[in-house]
């Protein structure tokens, strides 16, 4: 009741007084973000570059996400390369309260401003500055969106009410995943706004170093990782930490290895649990087929890593490891526990673009691999259904189609 209330409080009374955009031909758009990481960067750019287009955006971000794991694009970069960017961006300061509350300067000026006519928040609860903003611009007449996460799982309780309350703050929401707009329905929020806008990550590069890639070429980078051995390559790409599980993966591997079945292992990216995956390595005989590259960002020594390799296997949550591992057509492995994934999960179609095992368990882990490892059809054909998902769904383009249909309140 009291959440049914708080969404009565700040409703529209018709659909003209949706932050009066709605029906609008214009809009001039401010998106805020407590920090812009390198992956948000495409899907900014295909949003900002509407040259006299609409809706219009602008970007308002700081540099400080608190996660020392995430590149973002830095105060410097903003000021003095906006062109670089390819869309504009307006620095802001953040100041973290007991390290995950929020509170950004400016964000309330701006919320209750002239400069924009829709704001687009980051949906998070945590963000102190955003409650104040939303209900600012929603007191001002500008149509407010949030852009999250949405609900991963049916939350109840005090957390899942309080979420709620501040998701309707806004008169809709942008999330990652269908089962989020299943659950925000579940809730009682209204269908119609509500815009699945999925993940993505650079596909234009992606595409081009993808079709520029030979099979020399791979076969040079897999020869450079693990001489003439002619072992699948079972990859994972991410920080290595311990909720991504990937334990599971080297026992996995060695359990497949005792039953015959030989794999080579390929780690991109670095992190906390690094020695403690080499001493495993070690206990399971794994060593010499186990290959870390350590950390890397640039795609150009990505792409050949990714292509070379047969299955990507994320054991713990998924992420946009999933997106990564699809654009250059390679299948998914992941857990099927949908409650402790991340939204990525949804492009991964069952024998198709990658599968699910049951979570935690390294038998059936094993299982899935081995199952994929012994199919008979082409890995082209494979990697055409996997490239078919990044194009359909997942890729700045589509994503952007979807927002400008949000901000004008329409459904795509």
């Amino acid at each position: 009741m009291q959440d049914e209330l708080f969404d009565v409080a700040l409703e529209p009374d018709s659909p003209s007084q949706l932050g009066g955009l709605s029906r609008k031909s214009s809009a001039t758009v401010g998106v805020v973000y407590h920090a812009i990481a390198h992956y948000r960067e495409p899907v900014f750019r295909a949003l900002g570059s509407q040259h006299g287009k609409n809706p219009r955006y602008h970007f308002y971000a700081g540099e400080d996400a608190r996660d020392p794991s995430l590149k973002v694009v830095t105060t410097n970069r903003a000021s003095s390369a906006l062109a670089d960017l390819g869309f504009p961006l307006t620095a802001v300061s953040n100041h973290w309260l007991l390290g995950r509350f929020l509170w950004q300067s400016g964000i309330l000026r701006l919320a209750a401003g002239k400069q924009v006519d829709t704001i687009i928040f980051l949906g998070n609860v945590y963000f102190l500055s955003t409650w104040v903003g939303a209900v600012a611009a929603r007191i001002t007449g500008k149509r407010v969106l949030m852009w999250g996460h949405g609900f991963i799982r049916d939350e109840g309780g005090l957390k899942g009410l309080l979420r709620s309350c501040f998701f309707r703050l806004a008169h809709g929401q942008l999330v990652y995943h269908r089962r989020a707009r299943d659950i925000l329905i579940r809730k009682g929020f209204d269908p119609t706004r509500i815009w699945v806008v999925f993940n993505s990550l650079d596909y234009s590069l992606q595409r081009q170093l993808r079709d520029r890639l030979t099979d020399m070429d791979l076969k040079a980078s897999r020869e450079r990782l693990f001489g003439q051995s002619d072992s699948p390559v079972l990859l994972w790409i991410g920080r290595l930490t311990p909720q991504k599980k990937l334990d599971q993966l080297f026992e996995a591997a060695g359990l497949l290895r005792r039953e015959g079945v030989a794999a080579n292992l390929l780690l991109v990216g670095d992190g906390p649990q690094r020695k403690t995956l080499e001493d495993l390595a070690g206990r399971l005989g794994l060593a010499e087929h186990v290959r870390f590259y350590g950390a890397c960002h640039a795609e150009r020594e990505i792409a050949p890593l990714i292509m070379l390799s047969s299955l990507c296997i994320a054991p713990g949550e998924v992420g946009l490891t999933c997106m990564h591992a699809l654009a250059y057509g390679v299948p998914v492995i992941t857990h099927g526990d949908f409650d402790n994934q991340m939204p990525e999960y949804e492009a991964i179609m069952p024998g198709v673009s990658g599968d699910f095992f049951e979570r935690d368990s390294v038998k059936d882990l094993a299982r899935v691999i081995h199952s994929w490892l012994t199919r008979t059809d082409s890995r082209r054909a494979r990697q055409r259904d996997c490239i078919e998902v990044i194009e359909r769904c997942y890729n700045p383009d589509v994503q952007a189609s979807i927002i400008n249909a949000a901000v004008e309140g329409r459904q795509p």
